[in-house]
């Protein structure tokens, strides 16, 4: 192999390296959109036609035409993947600033060791095997936390604004930079400053996160404090009726007695079927043995019934469960309001919940009428709350339980029956 050939093979691997990390920060930052189907493919093959454009038209490198090339793959690949157009906007910018901040720390680092100007630094092949370890390395890492932070994402738009102004602030800094010292040596205070401005944007995306991360706990602690909340003045209202059944129980047996002896047997039993509706619509109607989930289970039953939704349950004991009660009440809360949300629009409205218990997993499993059939794609869940289909960002925090647990889940929805089935494997979480 010829110097100028593996010269010429490693400029391209700079742009390759590019194009990747541009593929990895738009999937973390977009996902899949619903027209096309694998993004991260069509991006790759895009990718290769660029590559034989390049090599067939021999654009360079670092040049206008290369540079132009960058920027128009970079703004047509963001249309394969999903999000509107302020989030595509925002990965090309991510992508953007990512690739200035890779090339230029590059750029100036060699030319500050080997004595030579940032416009000369292309000519050498360790810089371009440089450039190409910094660009894969940039993306991933760029790549990671774009995906936390849309996970975990706390901050309003507003604080994400001014938390995005310092990075702004550093692109045009080292823009400047890279048209005012391209033509000669960089010296030692350029050099430190465009790896200055480089670490300190990676540590001010490290104190965002560490600031959302602190958001998000916050919103979890009162989350769980309303869940708290309510579970508390379920359990204190039961207490509060069966207080009150238990005081009026000597009248209704006097009544009954009464009756009796009249011999009015018609009277008494239909004054008795009366108090057993009463007792059974004011008491517990759940005993899965586990008191935090039998009254939010009887507090659901009770919120189905004032809706006019048909509510089953299907339970075995669950004084043994592999998950925390906490989580195990938020499960269920959030399966139930969804499912009896959806089925008060449906006809018949109807909701039925089941679970069964294996040495190796417990299974899950609630299903409910719909007005009609969900849009569902590829069996995933919906990113927004859908207006009308009881379905939403609930499920979402389902899915994030099951996660920490190990657990899977799959949903569905055929003839008017949605469907959430979620598994949680009792081996693993026991040891």
């Amino acid at each position: 192999m010829t110097k100028d050939l593996a010269w010429y093979l490693v400029g391209h691997l700079v742009c390759i390296s590019q194009w990747a990390a541009f593929i990895l920060v738009d999937y973390a930052c977009l996902g899949r959109g619903e027209r096309i189907k694998a993004p991260c493919l069509w991006a790759s093959l895009m990718a290769g036609a660029f590559l034989a454009a390049s090599i067939r038209f021999n654009f360079g490198f670092f040049n206008i035409t290369s540079i132009l090339s960058n920027v128009v793959y970079l703004l047509a690949a963001v249309f394969l993947f999903g999000g509107n157009w302020s989030q595509k906007m925002t990965a090309c910018l991510i992508n953007g600033t990512m690739c200035l901040l890779a090339e230029n720390t590059v750029s100036y680092t060699f030319g500050w060791f080997a004595r030579v100007p940032t416009s000369e630094v292309w000519h050498y092949r360790s810089a371009l095997v440089a450039m190409v370890l910094c660009n894969l390395a940039t993306g991933m890492l760029v790549a990671c936390f774009v995906h936390r932070w849309r996970r975990e994402r706390a901050l309003e738009p507003l604080q994400a604004l001014v938390m995005s102004f310092f990075p702004g602030i550093v692109v045009v800094l080292n823009i400047v930079l890279m048209l005012s010292g391209s033509h000669q040596e960089p010296s030692l205070m350029n050099m430190l400053l465009t790896v200055g401005l480089t670490i300190a944007v990676l540590v001010h995306l490290s104190i965002v996160q560490m600031f959302n991360d602190q958001m998000v706990r916050q919103q979890e602690l009162m989350v769980e404090a309303v869940r708290q909340k309510e579970s508390a003045e379920a359990l204190l209202d039961s207490y509060k009726t069966q207080r009150r059944l238990t005081h009026e129980f000597t009248n209704h047996t006097d009544a009954l007695a009464l009756l009796l002896q009249q011999g009015d047997y018609e009277g008494a039993k239909a004054y008795l079927s009366s108090i057993t509706r009463n007792i059974a619509a004011s008491t517990m109607v759940m005993n899965t043995h586990n008191p935090l989930l039998d009254a939010l289970l009887s507090k659901k039953y009770e919120d189905a019934s004032s809706c006019g939704v048909m509510l089953y349950f299907d339970l075995p004991d669950l004084r043994e469960f592999p998950m925390e009660q906490t989580d195990l009440v938020m499960v269920f809360s959030n399966l139930l309001n969804n499912a009896i949300e959806a089925a008060s629009q449906a006809d018949p409205p109807e909701v039925y919940v089941r679970m069964r218990k294996s040495e190796d997993e417990v299974v899950l499993s609630v299903r409910n009428r719909v007005v009609k059939n969900l849009n569902l794609t590829d069996g995933q869940l919906p990113r927004t709350s859908q207006k009308g289909a009881g379905h939403g960002f609930g499920l979402w925090n389902v899915k994030e339980v099951l996660e920490k647990y190990g657990g899977e889940y799959t949903i569905s929805c055929r003839d008017c029956w949605f469907r959430f089935t979620c598994t949680v494997p009792v081996r693993q979480v026991m040891t």
